[in-house]
């Protein structure tokens, strides 16, 4: 089940709402339009090295794509291919 975001502004409804209706969209595809742009806008995680953020930038985005692609239903739980002492059956 997908996460809840809520904010209570009247604004950022207000803009949000008119921004859908205006690429005839979902307010939801809006928000995280304008959060991926202004991450995008966001200065590198200082605490990584150029090749570490591009490793990590490209980690995430494996992440996503698996994540987008998983079967409803799947589970990372493999205890039927092992026996009861943790050896592969």
């Amino acid at each position: 089940m997908a996460k809840q975001l809520n904010i209570r502004s009247d604004e950022a409804h207000a803009l949000a709402s008119d921004f859908a209706d205006r690429l005839d969209t979902s307010v939801t595809e809006i928000v995280v339009r304008a959060l991926r742009e202004f991450g995008s806008r966001l200065p590198p995680r200082s605490d990584l090295t150029p090749s570490q953020q591009l490793e990590y930038d490209a980690l995430r985005a494996l992440a996503r794509r698996a994540a987008a692609n998983k079967l409803p239903g799947a589970t990372s739980d493999h205890s039927d291919l092992y026996d009861e002492f943790g050896l592969p059956i």
